[in-house]
């Protein structure tokens, strides 16, 4: 039998990966593949024999060979021996039994997850099209389509039938659910479990969408089931899956903030999504999702869960994989030493310039695109190109490292494609967008007034307007994929320098850095030398003026740059006005990122804000945002200047709802974050009280 269709779900069982594909007609279909996964471990010939025999005496490996591998480090093939598993579950295990071995043998490739493992080598992709050879749902073979690309707009997924499910109220209740599918709605005061199991039964739902369903929904669901002795068929597995009703999820510390994450509670042949248990869908909806889990070979809903960090290392360790690149179990470079001084011209950040403090006009904000990733892709920066023995020409501003120029990085080949998928994806949107601008306006008849109305003229408004919204649609999902692409990109940076990163190095961190400060400088020396005033510039972006600015001018002061750089510069806006704000502790010394302008389209641009810091009370973020309203419809500096007298009323009317008590406690409120428990603080500082 001969199936072709699109990987909509797999996930380990057994000794199998369970695959469902749905073919052309929307049919799913459930396959096994007998799956042994395999590691390699370096060392001595003798240890390596002991291991394996080891393992196999405990019948979790079942065969072994002798292979050459690319070190990562060095590029060089070395020797070492590759252990096939006997099943999926036992290489689960290995991260617990190989640490008693360390000490004489490196691993590798030794504890990654496994679905991904099995997307890697079989070379397919969630909801990428495939075709299999099967017969009694056993797999023999199965390949990717080869029409169809992660990079390529293919002709598209079939369509999921989506379910809604949660709580009809927000405020805690675990007693109302509402349930909605293909524009039928169920809501229940009271959660009856024969409903819910008559509801999925019904629709067979692809996807289930809840909002919270992580951390309270489903655990209470499943409670409640599991009381009554009446499993809701969540799963379309047919083997009984055994769950862990556990609500407690995790918690991490990052950036001085702790933050908690609900459990996973994922199912089995078909999707569940929590809205808000994941940041990629609440950033770029389920279109964000899916173009993330296609390039990082992750299943949906793990990548619903994740973040776009781990998206861009599944990516990595792909690429690795195909190029027979040994992946290090555990990060074995460490730092270089560094004398003070090193530290001082190495690490530095980007390139920060002190604002001129005012309010001026004619100002145009330029901003270099994804700047940090393209240093990477055109300065072939990786952690393993970064300090090469075997290069002298090519080294990093300031710091002096030298950059491989004889092979090319992984972080680099992966971040190249990424850059032109997402300059790809904006091009479609601001091409769908020009196009509706465009459209033809009404045709009046000759005595200058519009035409009758007529059915057939109705009719043609009615098909236009539908056309109109299907390009919106388009014009968004277009932006939905580029935003997502864009989380990923951000992150990607930070992954360089992280100090556990199995692609990461510190040096790598600090050569990007180095190159974009010295592609600031240029650019600033570009807009100077074309005639323009630097009023501002951070990390990546420039605020110029000229008399007479106009968007021509700039857009192609734009294009010197690019050159220049080799970097994208782009024109964020021009504004009407912008005004770059002093310390609160000193009128004369400014700020850096505190400024607040209107650009020419009318949209308000501001930073550092009392109303966009979260441990503002409301009544002051509700009047600071009134203010800013008001200044929204100033023209020009004139009539900025003319609006002075309406924000002091705005001010002197918040004044007295203070001083009569005329507000709700709730909007005084301050809400502060602790890193701490409230006892273990030993000054008594704003935040501790």
């Amino acid at each position: 039998m001969e199936i072709k269709g699109w990987l909509f779900d797999l996930y380990p069982l057994d000794s199998s990966m369970i695959l469902w594909i749905k073919d052309e007609e929307g049919r799913l279909h459930r396959f096994e593949d007998p799956f042994r996964p395999r590691f390699y471990a370096q060392g001595k010939k003798s240890d390596l024999l002991t291991l394996y025999q080891s393992l196999q005496n405990d019948q979790l490996a079942i065969a072994y060979q002798w292979t050459r591998k690319k070190e990562f480090w060095s590029g060089e093939e070395v020797e070492v021996m590759e252990i096939e598993m006997t099943d999926p579950e036992h290489y689960a295990r290995l991260p617990r039994i190989l640490p008693s071995w360390e000490e004489r043998i490196t691993f590798y490739n030794c504890d990654l997850p496994l679905p991904q493992v099995y997307l890697y080598e079989k070379q397919l992709f969630p909801t990428g099209g495939c075709m299999a050879e099967a017969e009694g749902g056993r797999i023999f073979e199965i390949c990717p389509d080869p029409n169809e690309s992660v990079w390529v707009e293919g002709k598209g997924f079939v369509d999921l039938r989506v379910m809604e499910l949660r709580f009809l109220n927000q405020n805690g209740s675990t007693r109302s659910l509402l349930m909605e599918c293909e524009g039928y709605r169920v809501e229940m005061e009271d959660v009856d479990i024969g409903e819910v199991k008559r509801f999925i039964k019904q629709f067979n739902p692809d996807v289930i969408l809840s909002d919270h369903g992580d951390a309270s929904l489903l655990p209470f669901l499943f409670s409640l089931e599991r009381r009554q002795k009446s499993p809701i068929p969540w799963d379309r597995e047919p083997h009984p899956i055994v769950r862990q009703i556990d609500p407690r999820g995790h918690s991490y510390f990052s950036y001085g903030r702790t933050y908690y994450r609900a459990p996973a509670h994922l199912f089995f042949g078909r999707w569940h999504i929590d809205r808000r248990n994941s940041f990629i869908y609440g950033e770029s909806g389920m279109e964000g999702v899916i173009e993330l889990a296609r390039l990082a070979k992750i299943p949906v809903q793990r990548m619903a869960r994740t973040s776009p960090g781990t998206a861009i290392t599944s990516m990595q360790l792909e690429r690795a994989f195909q190029e027979g690149i040994l992946i290090p179990w555990r990060k074995g470079e460490p730092e270089r030493f560094k004398t003070a001084w090193d530290l001082l011209v190495s690490d530095k950040g980007g390139l920060v310039f002190q604002p001129k403090l005012g309010i001026f006009e004619e100002v145009a904000e330029i901003d270099f695109a994804s700047m940090y990733p393209t240093i990477m892709a055109i300065h072939n920066i990786s952690a393993e190109t970064v300090l090469c023995k075997c290069c002298e020409n090519h080294r990093v501003p300031e710091a002096g490292y030298t950059i491989c120029e004889r092979r090319e990085g992984i972080v680099p080949k992966v971040l190249r494609p990424i850059l032109e998928r997402r300059a790809w994806l904006k091009k479609m949107a601001r091409e769908i967008e020009f196009g509706v601008r465009s459209s033809p306006a009404p045709i009046r008849d000759g005595s200058g007034e519009f035409g009758e109305k007529t059915e057939n003229a109705e009719g043609r408004k009615q098909e236009a307007e539908g056309r109109r919204q299907e390009t919106e649609n388009k014009k968004e999902i277009y932006n939905r994929k580029q935003t997502a692409l864009k989380w990923m990109l951000v992150t990607c940076f930070g992954y360089l320098g992280y100090r556990n990163a199995r692609f990461g190095r510190i040096e790598a961190h600090e050569a990007v850095t180095a190159f974009g400060r010295e592609k600031l400088l240029q650019a600033k020396e570009i807009c100077e030398e074309e005639g323009f005033e630097l009023l501002h510039a951070i990390t990546d972006s420039l605020w110029i003026r000229k008399k007479g600015l106009t968007e021509e001018e700039v857009l192609k002061l734009c294009q010197g740059i690019s050159e220049a750089t080799g970097v994208t510069m782009s024109l964020e806006g021009i504004y009407r006005w912008v005004a770059f704000l002093p310390s609160k502790g000193n009128r004369e010394s400014p700020v850096a990122n505190r400024y607040f302008g209107l650009f020419k389209n009318g949209k308000i641009k501001a930073r550092g804000l009392a109303f966009r810091r979260s441990d503002m009370p409301p009544l002051i973020q509700e009047a600071q945002t009134r203010m800013l309203e008001v200044l929204g419809t100033a023209k020009d500096l004139n009539d900025y200047q003319l609006k002075v007298t309406e924000i002091l009323d705005i001010l002197l009317e918040y004044a007295l709802m203070l001083k009569d008590g005329q507000t709700r406690n709730e909007n005084l409120a301050i809400a502060k974050r602790i890193s701490r428990e409230p006892n273990a603080y030993k000054v008594d500082s704003l935040t501790a009280l």
